[in-house]
């Protein structure tokens, strides 16, 4: 979760919501006197209060956004920030992903059961940004990677999510896109410890609270 103050609720990704409901309304007609008609249709007039900026402070231990609005000390874990927004963006193009071609295709090696749940999700995949075919053996080629994910990760993240398949194999289609895009986000994210650009981070801080990250 986001270590900042005020906690948001997180949507649901568009693969889990509920079509809405339609409720039927049984209130009764009931006259309105004249006198309760009568409305004042003149505009209110609201001052818009003028916009604060905010400001980067530091970065504490090379994990933690440092920030300040008006007279509030803002405290933001810089993966756990950046792994949400892309997340966020993940859910929202889900399906119409273009993976990133790597210039050197990476060869994974993993277990038997691994490759088959990796292979047999291979849409699942193809619609999250990766590319992914046998390799002969026990072996898988990685052609494309989701955006942002560094080729040094590909390794570890194709490994790890066929892990997951293998050993949930029988959760719902909605419960492996959720984690598979949880994975490719925290693999993809900023980590603590890297040494980011003041403006990076200030960025991060912005779009956590201006509500790119949805409530």
């Amino acid at each position: 979760a986001l270590d900042i103050e005020k906690t948001q609720r997180e949507t649901p990704a568009p693969w889990q919501q509920e079509a809405p409901q339609k409720t039927t309304q049984t209130e009764s007609f009931q006259p309105t006197s004249e006198s309760a008609l009568q409305m004042d249709l003149e505009p209110e007039t609201v001052a818009a209060e003028p916009q604060e900026p905010l400001r980067y402070v530091g970065e504490a231990f090379r994990t933690y956004i440092l920030a300040q609005y008006r007279d509030e000390l803002i405290l933001i874990d810089k993966h756990a920030a950046h792994e949400r927004i892309l997340y966020e963006k993940l859910v929202a193009g889900y399906g119409k992903v273009d993976g990133q071609l790597l210039m050197t295709p990476v060869s994974v090696v993993l277990s038997a059961t691994e490759k088959n749940a990796l292979l047999a999700d291979e849409t699942l995949l193809a619609d999250a940004g990766f590319e992914v075919e046998d390799f002969g053996g026990s072996s898988v080629l990685v052609r494309a990677v989701p955006a942002n994910v560094p080729a040094e990760n590909v390794e570890r993240l194709t490994e790890e999510i066929a892990a997951k398949l293998a050993v949930n194999a029988h959760d719902t289609l909605s419960e492996k896109t959720d984690w598979v895009l949880h994975s490719i986000a925290c693999r993809a994210a900023i980590k603590a410890g890297d040494q980011n650009p003041a403006q990076t981070l200030l960025s991060l801080a912005k779009d956590i609270l201006d509500g790119v990250v949805p409530p």
